[in-house]
C-alpha cells in the first residue's frame, strides 16, 4: 500500500504541477507582445493559440487524469495474460507443449493493438480525439465481459475464447495510444514545451508501468486462494475458472470507471484550432508532403517500435515461464517476485527516465537504453551459467536491467506524437505505432519457436534460452545504429511551428504543381472546382484516357489553390517562388544535406526552415486582395512562368 501511495503522491503532484504551469502559460500569453517575432512561431498570431480560459485549464487537468486512468487500465490488461498463461502450463501439459496456442495466448490482443491503432488513429483526427476515447472504452468492456463468460467444451477452446476476449479488448488499447497520446501532447504543449516530455512521460507510460503491476496484485491473491500449489507440469487441486474469470471481471470496474470520465474530457485546443483550418479534409497534398519530407522519421519511429516490442512482449509474456524453468519456482512464488521486483525498481525507472527525457533529449536519451540494453544482455548471456546457479543473483540482475527498457519506451512513446503535425499526428501516430507493434506479434509468436529449434527441436531447455538471448543482444546493438540515424529529436521545440512548417509546405507545392500543370486564371475562376477530388484522379489514372487525366489533374489542382485561398495566378505564382527547405531532424538526412549542400548552402537549408515555421502567410493576402496592385507591384513578385522570364529577358535588354 505504501508503493501505490507513493506512486497516486507523484500523479497528483504532477497534475498540481501542470496546474501551475498552465496559470503561468496562461499569463505569458497574455502579457506577451510582439517580443517573440524573431524566433520561432513568434511572427504570426495564426500559429499561437488564445490564452487559456479558466474553462481551458480546467479541461486540460481533466485531460490529464483521464489520460493517466486510461493507460492504468491499458497496462493492467497488457499482463493480464502473462500468469494466465504459465497457469494454463502449468495444469495442462498439452498446452506447455503447443508452441501454437502458447503464441496465439501471447499475440491475440497485439493483433487487437494493431488494428486498433490504425482504425483509430483516422478516427481521432477525422471525427475527433474524445469520440475515439469512448468507443476505445467501450471495446475494452466488452473484452472484459468476453473474458468472464469465457467457455468451451474443453480447456482449449476456452482458451481459445479468451483469446477472442483478449483480442476485442485489444482493439480498445490501441485506439488509446491513437487517441490519448496525441491528444495530452497537444495539452501539454499548451501548458510548457520545455517540458512536454516529462508530463506526457508520466501520464503514459510511467502510469501504464504502474498498470502493469496492478494484474499481479489481483492474480497473486486469486492463485493464494484457488492454486497455491501449482508448479511447472504439477498443479495439484488448481481452481484455474476462479483465477482467470476473475482476472477479467475485476478489471471491469475501473474500466466503466474511466468510460464515466471519457465523457467529460474534450479534445486539445490545438486539435481544434487544425480543424477549423482544415475543415476534416484532407487531400493529395497531404499524402505527397508525407511521402517526400516524413519517410526518415517514419523508418526510424517504426523500426524502433517494432525492435523494442519485439524484446518487450516476447520477454514479458514468457516472463514467468522462464523464471520457472531458471531457477524452478512455483507460480505463486514466480507472481510475487514479479510484484516484488516491480515495487523494488522497475516501476520506478519510468519516473527517472521522463525527468531526463527533455534534459538530454529524445534521441540521446533513447540511444542511452539501447546501449545499456545490449551490453547487458552480452554480460547476461555470457555469465547464464553462474547466474542460473545462484537464484538471487539471477532474479536482481534481470531485474536491473530490465528496469532500463523505459529509457527506449519512453522517447519511442514520445516521437511519433511529436514528429508529425497535429492534421495528421494520430493517423501517423497509428501507422508508426501499429507497424511497430507487429514486432510484439513477430517476437511472441516465433520466441517459444525459437527456444525449442536452439534447444535440439524436442523440448525448450536452458541451452536453448542461453542462445536466444545471444540473438536479442544482436537486435538490442541493431536498436542502436538504427536510433542514431533516424529517430528525429524534438525535445524542445514548438509543435505549432511544426504545424505550420507542415501548411506552408502544402501551400508551396500546390503552387508548383498548379505553374508545372498548366493552371489558369481562368480554372481558378471555375464555380465547380469543390467536385473535383483525389479518388476520381486515381481512377482515372488507373483506368480513363491521357486527355481526360491530364485535364481533370490540372482542375484538381487549381480547386486545391481555392482551398489554400490561392484565387489569383500573381498569387499562386509568388507562392511557388518561396522555399521548400525542411529539416526533418534525423541525423542521416542532415549528414546527406551536409554532404550535398556544403556548409553555407546547410547553413541557408536550415535558415529556410525554421522561417517556414513561423511565415504569416495573411500577409500575402493584404498583398494582393484587400489593396489595390499596381503594376509596379506585380513586377517586383517572383514568378516561375516562362512568360515572366521572357518578359525579364526583354527588359534586360
Amino acid at each position: 500500500m505504501n508503493g501505490l501511495g507513493a506512486r497516486v503522491g507523484v500523479v497528483g503532484e504532477e497534475i498540481m504541477r501542470s496546474s501551475m504551469e498552465i496559470a503561468r502559460a496562461s499569463q505569458e500569453q497574455q502579457t506577451s507582445g510582439k517580443e517573440g517575432a524573431g524566433v520561432e512561431d513568434g511572427g504570426s498570431d495564426l500559429n499561437k493559440l488564445a490564452p487559456l480560459s479558466e474553462e481551458d485549464k480546467s479541461t486540460i487537468r481533466f485531460n490529464a487524469f483521464g489520460t493517466a486512468a486510461g493507460f492504468f487500465v491499458n497496462g493492467y490488461m497488457y499482463d493480464i495474460n502473462s500468469v494466465l498463461l504459465t497457469m494454463f502450463s502449468d495444469i495442462f501439459p498439452s498446452v506447455n507443449d503447443d508452441n501454437t496456442i502458447q503464441a496465439a495466448v501471447g499475440v491475440s490482443m497485439l493483433y487487437g493493438v494493431m488494428f486498433g491503432l490504425l482504425a483509430f488513429g483516422f478516427i481521432a483526427d477525422y471525427f475527433g480525439r474524445k469520440k475515439g476515447l469512448i468507443m476505445c472504452s467501450c471495446l475494452v468492456l466488452l473484452g472484459n465481459i468476453l473474458g468472464i463468460a469465457m467457455n468451451g467444451t474443453t480447456h482449449v477452446g476456452m482458451i481459445w475464447m479468451m483469446c477472442i476476449a483478449l483480442g476485442v479488448a485489444g482493439l480498445g488499447m490501441g485506439g488509446e495510444y491513437t487517441c490519448n497520446v496525441p491528444n495530452v501532447m497537444e495539452d501539454s504543449e499548451q501548458v510548457n514545451t520545455k517540458t512536454r516530455g516529462r508530463r506526457v512521460a508520466i501520464l503514459v507510460m510511467f502510469l501504464e508501468t504502474a498498470g502493469n503491476y496492478a494484474p499481479f496484485v489481483v492474480q497473486l491473491i486469486l492463485v493464494a486462494v484457488a492454486c497455491r500449489h501449482a508448479y511447472l507440469g504439477a498443479a495439484s487441486g488448481c481452481n484455474w475458472n476462479v483465477v482467470a474469470r476473475l482476472s477479467f471481471g475485476i478489471a471491469t470496474i475501473p474500466v466503466i470507471t474511466v468510460l464515466i470520465f471519457r465523457t467529460r474530457m474534450k479534445d486539445s485546443l490545438m486539435f481544434k484550432k487544425d480543424q477549423q483550418r482544415r475543415q476534416r479534409r484532407y487531400d493529395g497534398l497531404d499524402l505527397f508532403v508525407i511521402l517526400r519530407y516524413f519517410m526518415p522519421r517514419t523508418i526510424g519511429t517504426v523500426i524502433m517500435w517494432f525492435l523494442i516490442d519485439w524484446i518487450n512482449y516476447s520477454q514479458g509474456t514468457f516472463g514467468a515461464l522462464i523464471l520457472q524453468h531458471v531457477i524452478g519456482v512455483s507460480l505463486f512464488k514466480s507472481i510475487w517476485l514479479a510484484l516484488a521486483e516491480g515495487a523494488a525498481w522497475l516501476i520506478w525507472l519510468p519516473l527517472v527516465a521522463a525527468f531526463v527525457v527533455d534534459k538530454w533529449g529524445r534521441r540521446k536519451t533513447e540511444m542511452f537504453g539501447w546501449i545499456w540494453l545490449a551490453s547487458t544482455q552480452i554480460i547476461n548471456t555470457g555469465f547464464f551459467w553462474q547466474l542460473k546457479a545462484q537464484p538471487i543473483a539471477w532474479i536482481i540482475w534481470s531485474t536491473f536491467v530490465g528496469g532500463f527498457q523505459n529509457f527506449v519506451f519512453i522517447p519511442v512513446y514520445l516521437v511519433p506524437a511529436e514528429a508529425f503535425p497535429t492534421r495528421i499526428r494520430a493517423t501517423m501516430y497509428g501507422v508508426a505505432s501499429s507497424l511497430g507493434k507487429m514486432g510484439g506479434i513477430v517476437g511472441t509468436t516465433t520466441f517459444p519457436t525459437i527456444w525449442r529449434r536452439w534447444s535440439g527441436g524436442v523440448k525448450q531447455t536452458d541451452a536453448g534460452l542461453r542462445k536466444t538471448m545471444w540473438f536479442y543482444a544482436g537486435m538490442e546493438y541493431l536498436g542502436l545504429i538504427i536510433c542514431t540515424f533516424f529517430v528525429p529529436e524534438y525535445s524542445h521545440r514548438s509543435l505549432l511551428g511544426e504545424d505550420n512548417r507542415f501548411v506552408e509546405l502544402r501551400r508551396r507545392h500546390c503552387a508548383r504543381f498548379a505553374l508545372r500543370f498548366g493552371v489558369t486564371q481562368e480554372d481558378l475562376n471555375r464555380e465547380d472546382l469543390g467536385h473535383y477530388n483525389l479518388k476520381t484522379l486515381a481512377h482515372l489514372k488507373l483506368f480513363g484516357n491521357k486527355e481526360r487525366y491530364v485535364e481533370y489533374r490540372r482542375l484538381y489542382i487549381a480547386s486545391l489553390c481555392r482551398a489554400e485561398k490561392m484565387m489569383v495566378m500573381p498569387h499562386v505564382e509568388y507562392v511557388a517562388g518561396l522555399p521548400t527547405d525542411y529539416k526533418d531532424l534525423t541525423l542521416f538526412s542532415s549528414l546527406l544535406l551536409k554532404r550535398k549542400l556544403g556548409k553555407e548552402g546547410y547553413a541557408q537549408f536550415e535558415k529556410n526552415s525554421e522561417e517556414m515555421g513561423y511565415y504569416d502567410s495573411t500577409k500575402e493576402q493584404e498583398m494582393f486582395y484587400e489593396k489595390q496592385i499596381d503594376h509596379k507591384v506585380v513586377d517586383e513578385i517572383p514568378g516561375l512562368t516562362a512568360e515572366a522570364m521572357d518578359d525579364s529577358k526583354a527588359n534586360q535588354n
